[in-house]
């Protein structure tokens, strides 16, 4: 993976009840809002619900200096046989005071490792609209294509917008061959 140094002082760890404060500046935030499928305004009681734990989801948070500069959550299906090989990077997003400064790229580098080294998945994929070019161009940077686009996919500040449907197949160890023994 050939992405940007992050900040070498990011510290990525499980978020936590006490993240609730900085976790609603996130998802409040326009940038957020903009680039994702949630409304402006969430009141304390939905962003408790959003950082809580929830079987199958892998929530993160990048740390600056002690504060929540990031949130990250990768989606998967334990309970769903046929896709339990795959799971969705369902949202990475920096607070506006740490933009810029290599939390995103250290959120994907995390959350591909769990899925990689951890949780065996060999399939990540994601949903990214269209005209978010500095999120498709980090997209890419991590190994993810674009599988298609799904047309008015979803209604942002007050239009339709397409939407891609991005992937990534974990690469092979053995250089792409099969094992038979």
């Amino acid at each position: 993976m050939d992405l940007p140094q992050p900040n070498a002082h990011i510290t990525i760890r499980h978020v936590r009840e006490t993240d609730l404060e900085p976790m609603a500046e996130i998802l409040n935030s326009r940038p957020v809002n903009l680039g994702s499928q949630r409304l402006p305004y969430h009141p304390m009681s939905v962003v408790a619900d959003w950082i809580a734990d929830v079987p199958g989801h892998y929530k993160i948070v990048a740390e600056i200096d002690g504060r929540v500069a990031g949130y990250g959550e990768l989606e998967t299906w334990p309970n769903r046989p046929r896709i339990n090989h795959g799971g969705e990077i369902d949202m990475v997003a920096t607070h506006p005071d740490f933009r810029g400064r290599g939390v995103g790229p250290a959120l994907m580098e995390a959350l591909i490792a769990l899925a990689d080294n951890w949780l065996r998945l060999t399939r990540l994929q994601l949903y990214v609209w269209d005209g978010n070019e500095r999120a498709i161009d980090l997209y890419r940077k991590c190994g993810f294509e674009v599988e298609g686009r799904l047309k008015q996919f979803v209604f942002v500040d007050g239009e339709y917008r397409d939407a891609f449907i991005m992937a990534r197949l974990k690469p092979a160890r053995n250089g792409g061959k099969t094992s038979t023994t």
